[in-house]
């Protein structure tokens, strides 16, 4: 006898499952998936996982997927959430970075929360290790993280799901995961992008390098706000003036001084990923003899203190780092009130003008 369309579906993940194909905790294909791969309805594919959800088989998880049932993960959600928030950020000791985590700390223990802080180093194999340790120890805090170089594909994002079938609130600041539909907290990076180089435009200049940060999702949503910036004003985009950079490159900026200088050849002004790739540019540029900005006009992103301890202080798009913190200790409060609340939020940007950028005159 024909086996019933609903019971291949049912018989397909049980399958998988007994092979360790799935284990607990893992994502399973979306219903439209499902149902492109037997040529049946979504309907029927509700059906069937219908099924399995009430075996426990399986768990929902609104506005994220469909999951193996973890038998921990079950008993976890018996227990109430910590009234500890976990933050996992990439740095904490220099730039942008304290400004944004003491704000956040003062906002939750106004409610009555701690704060957990741990680092990544914006290493993925940290991020990995902590949040399996956070799997492991079936922690209930919820948690504010800052994505590892979210502009490249991250192996980690499974573990994330698994949180997320725990029903532990999550909220990611800074940057987000393109593969999650976890709500994030930042600035409008294309925004800065676009007013960064518009306003290079309208100091006259037309031959606009840039320097962005390829493995950051900032870097390529500031570099498309740069690209609509100069289609706006009708100016052809020439990728022999794009320098893409990394995290090791940041560091180590003797790395990519040669490659910068080919980038910027015949350029009359650059807009830069951040403050501290401008203030290595600057250093860089005084160094080798040029002037800022008479050779080269220079625009950086996150007015942080190095814009204003730069050689040459630093025209910057701000970066709202204590509005930042605030908002989002306030959405993971509000995530741990209603887990399915739409708290993503970027913030419109502003420029401060300094001495890094002069008027251009065409001769």
């Amino acid at each position: 006898m024909r086996m019933s369309k609903y019971r291949q579906v049912t018989e397909w993940i049980q399958n998988r499952i007994a092979s360790g194909e799935l284990n607990r905790g893992d994502q399973i294909e979306s219903e439209n998936d499902i149902s492109r791969v037997f040529g049946i309805s979504r309907q029927t594919v509700r059906h069937a996982l219908g099924l399995l959800e009430q075996q426990g088989v399986l768990t929902r998880v609104q506005g994220s997927g469909t999951y193996v049932s973890d038998e921990k993960a079950v008993e976890e959600e018996k227990k109430e959430l910590s009234h500890t928030v976990t933050i996992l950020t990439t740095y904490v000791d220099n730039y942008i970075f304290p400004r944004i985590l003491r704000s956040m700390v003062e906002r939750l223990e106004k409610d009555g929360y701690s704060a957990r802080i741990m680092f990544t180093g914006n290493r993925i194999e940290t991020e990995r290790r902590l949040l399996e340790r956070f799997l492991e120890e079936g922690n209930r805090d919820p948690l504010i993280a800052e994505p590892v170089m979210s502009g490249l594909p991250n192996p980690n994002l499974k573990y994330y799901r698994r949180l997320m079938s725990r029903g532990i609130p999550i909220l990611f600041f800074n940057s987000f995961y393109e593969g999650l539909n976890i709500p994030h907290i930042s600035m409008d990076d294309i925004q800065a992008g676009k007013i960064a180089t518009e306003y290079l435009i309208r100091k006259g200049h037309t031959r606009i390098a840039g320097v962005f940060k390829t493995d950051d999702g900032q870097g390529r949503r500031r570099y498309l706000g740069y690209l609509k910036a100069l289609g706006h004003a009708g100016i052809e985009v020439d990728e022999s003036r794009i320098c893409w950079i990394d995290t090791l490159e940041i560091k180590d900026f003797s790395r990519i001084v040669e490659k910068l200088k080919n980038r910027l050849r015949g350029c009359t002004a650059c807009v830069c990923y951040n403050d501290e790739v401008a203030h290595e540019l600057t250093r860089r540029m005084l160094q080798n003899g040029k002037k800022i900005p008479e050779d080269l006009s220079v625009v950086g992103i996150d007015n942080s203190d190095l814009a204003r301890l730069n050689p040459v202080p630093l025209t910057s798009v701000g970066h709202p780092m204590e509005a930042l913190g605030t908002r989002a200790a306030e959405m993971i409060l509000q995530l741990i009130q209603n887990p399915n609340s739409d708290v993503t939020y970027e913030f419109p940007v502003e420029i401060s003008e300094r001495s890094s950028v002069c008027t251009y005159a065409a001769e």
